[in-house]
């Protein structure tokens, strides 16, 4: 059994021997017998794989574009979807600390709390403005009082805003005017 078994593997590795030679002889067209030079034809050939290559990575590279673009897109939507949602609840915070003035309540003042606290991790910021000069672009003059220097933010009357950075409202202020 042995020997049959070593005879047939001799045969076998005789076959592939012969098979690649043939193949080591012939074009990759198949049609010629000029060995690894190959032929017109093969190269051809050789020459417009390349291009369907090159083709083909083109359209992945165009395809992995595509998809990143639209990610963008639906993280820009979804932004902004949030946002005039978190305009709308401005007018609701703003009310609720309106009402902390008048109601003393531990369970009140946590309620804000809570509330203020999912909006911050939303990415919702207060403006910091008091003590500061005016700025234009970051509060609106409502009302102005003699003071000490001049256009600097004495009080906050509507509190502002920004939004992942963004400025999403504008404070309200009272600034001092010098005597």
């Amino acid at each position: 059994m042995d020997k049959t078994k070593k005879t047939e593997e001799k045969k076998q590795e005789n076959d592939q021997k012969q098979s690649s030679e043939v193949e080591q002889q012939k074009c990759v067209c198949g049609d010629c017998d000029n060995g690894k030079k190959g032929c017109e034809k093969c190269e051809e050939m050789a020459i417009q794989v390349d291009e369907y290559k090159a083709k083909y990575l083109r359209a992945i590279a165009d395809y992995q574009n595509l998809e990143r673009r639209v990610q963008d897109q639906k993280g820009e939507w979804t932004k902004m979807a949030n946002k005039n949602v978190i305009l709308k609840l401005l007018s609701f915070l703003d009310d609720l600390e309106r009402a902390e003035a008048f109601i003393k309540d531990a369970n009140f003042a946590h309620v804000k709390e809570s509330f203020m606290k999912m909006l911050k991790n939303e990415g919702l910021e207060e403006l910091d403005v008091v003590n500061k000069q005016y700025d234009p672009y970051t509060a609106e003059v409502i009302d102005m009082k003699e003071g000490i220097e001049d256009n600097l933010v004495l009080s906050v009357l509507r509190k502002g805003y920004t939004y992942n950075g963004q400025l999403l409202r504008i404070a309200q202020v009272t600034v001092s005017k010098k005597a």
